[in-house]
């Protein structure tokens, strides 16, 4: 997907390629704001935060995935194993097909997760019982995974844009992202624990 949002594809047309590049984070961040509030707006229906009972479920699924990402274990995640359809960017223009690809990745659990953070932004959204307060934290998730297709400035050619997912693709299997993960989820279950 990452190599349609290329200043080749757009034919080195500056332009076009930053027009792109917008218009897919907004689309990250807009369907990643859609879901928090989503996930706020359930939560207040069902009487969210619950007291102790939200801070201790929130509390062990940050746990539990920071175990997860600082020793390995097989923790499963709640994604989808797809990429976004790759027909919209044969079927849609250039800039519609970017704001598509972006809301596919927005919400996050619709393809592709490497780390549990993101489970645990989401319960924390879900067990606020606000909705503002879940766009307010589902937001950063979809505007982060949006602004991402900058690394693509410099490509020139085709393949650049796929040697820089392998590199990425590579670098996020080391062990510092997975340390790094398991440091803000270790924040997220101390913050929980800390209402208490």
């Amino acid at each position: 997907m990452v190599e349609t949002i290329t200043p080749v594809v757009h034919g080195g047309r500056k332009k076009k390629y930053w027009t792109s590049v917008a218009l897919h984070a907004l689309g990250t961040t807009l369907a990643a704001a859609t879901f928090g509030l989503v996930l706020g707006g359930i939560g207040a229906l069902l009487r969210a935060p619950w007291g102790r009972i939200g801070a201790v479920v929130v509390a062990v699924v940050a746990t539990m995935y920071a175990v997860r990402e600082a020793l390995g274990l097989r923790i499963p995640l709640p994604e989808r194993h797809k990429q976004v359809p790759q027909w919209w960017r044969d079927f849609f223009s250039a800039p519609v097909s970017s704001f598509l690809y972006g809301a596919g990745l927005g919400v996050g659990f619709f393809t592709f997760l490497k780390f549990g953070t993101y489970v645990a932004v989401a319960g924390v959204a879900f067990l606020s019982g606000d909705p503002m307060i879940g766009v307010l934290i589902c937001l950063p998730f979809g505007l982060t995974r949006g602004l991402t297709v900058v690394l693509t400035a410099r490509a020139t050619e085709p393949e650049d844009a796929g040697s820089l997912v392998d590199i990425l693709d590579g670098w996020g299997s080391t062990r510092w992202p997975r340390l790094v993960n398991a440091l803000a989820l270790g924040c997220v279950a101390a913050a929980a624990l800390w209402t208490l």
